[in-house]
């Protein structure tokens, strides 16, 4: 388990424990810290209430490793923390200069004309989704995705910790429910995981083709060994007892195999664990985009907490996108590889 996973597993129990009640002394850089917790959470954990924290899997009390059943112990108070937070943030600065520069800049119109109208302030919801996904095979890969989506445009964008603003504040539940981020966030999710875990399945990959040699390699000896058995005892040897011999190997040789691809066959599972909805106010910049004979109207945002414009969503795959197709009927943004694919 490297540093920074280590770093991440420290603050989660830290934070998990102190939620629930419990005190927890854990500096960073430690391989070892001290928690104090309620009786209940003493009980939840099957840990006594003065419990040590450490990584390492052979010490005694609470262990933050993923090898373990760290994350089975850890439930019953997962389970009990709220799923779904509603925050907002009263105020925050607003570009005032014409966007029409900026969007430039910022954009690439690969086969249409795109005009800036105008620019006004937009009350807007980001949907912070947290997934926990996990790819069990021969081992096993366990993550947090995060994806933060815009729910008014569907486009993914780079809010690292939503809840970081020390302006941020509860908020009431609105009058109407905002569009749906969940299939836009999904998407997203899925193409982060596939990004994460790429070095996990590439071992496993490896590790599979080298299992494969080696059955080959041995099944393959057994069937030299056979052949040149039989040079040597022609007259001896009946011709249909070995041919037998060699398919009986080769069938053989086809179980093993078809064994190992069950053995490390790949089951992955990307499921929802958190929504933070947070609330404030974007600069929406009002366009028209003008493909062949079709017109429509398009928003672009401009998001005050990166200070900076936000990308499209993809009308095909979901992915968030800076250089912009549009489809001819009804005018939709593509990204350059969805573009690509239509033509």
């Amino acid at each position: 388990m490297n540093a920074t996973i280590q770093e991440r597993l420290r603050r989660f129990t830290a934070t998990l424990l102190t939620r629930s009640g419990g005190l927890v002394e854990w500096p960073a850089g430690s391989e070892e810290g001290l928690a104090v917790l309620p009786l209940q959470v003493a009980a939840a954990l099957h840990c006594p209430e003065t419990v040590s924290l450490s990584y390492r899997p052979d010490a005694d009390g609470l262990c933050a490793n993923l090898a373990t059943d760290f994350l089975d112990r850890i439930v019953p108070l997962v389970e009990a923390e709220p799923r779904i937070g509603l925050f907002q943030i009263p105020e925050l600065y607003l570009k005032q200069s014409d966007m029409s520069g900026p969007v430039a800049l910022a954009f690439t119109w690969l086969n249409a004309k795109v005009v800036v109208r105008h620019a006004k302030p937009a009350q807007v919801e980001y949907h912070a989704w947290y997934f926990l996904a996990s790819i069990v095979s021969e081992d096993r890969w366990e993550d947090v995705i995060p994806v933060t989506v815009n729910a008014a445009s569907g486009a993914a964008v780079a809010l690292v910790n939503p809840l970081s603003s020390l302006d941020l504040e509860m908020a009431d539940q609105p009058q109407s429910p905002p569009p749906s981020s969940y299939q836009a966030a999904v998407m997203q999710a899925h193409r982060l995981m596939q990004r994460r875990a790429a070095p996990f399945v590439g071992r496993l990959e490896s590790r599979l083709e080298r299992d494969r040699k080696r059955l080959r390699d041995y099944y393959n000896a057994l069937l030299r060994e056979d052949t040149n058995r039989k040079r040597r005892n022609t007259a001896q040897d009946d011709e249909d007892k070995q041919r037998a011999k060699r398919r009986a190997v080769k069938l053989e040789l086809g179980r093993k195999l078809a064994e190992l691809d069950e053995r490390y066959a790949i089951s992955a599972e990307l499921r929802p664990a958190a929504l933070i909805r947070l609330s404030f106010q974007t600069l929406a910049v009002h366009c028209d985009v003008f493909r062949k004979q079709a017109r429509k109207p398009l928003v672009i945002y401009w998001n005050p907490l990166l200070k900076e414009l936000e990308p499209l969503s993809c009308s095909a795959c979901g992915a968030s996108t800076f250089s912009v197709a549009f489809t001819n009927k009804d005018v939709a943004p593509l990204c350059p590889v969805c573009a690509g694919r239509r033509s």
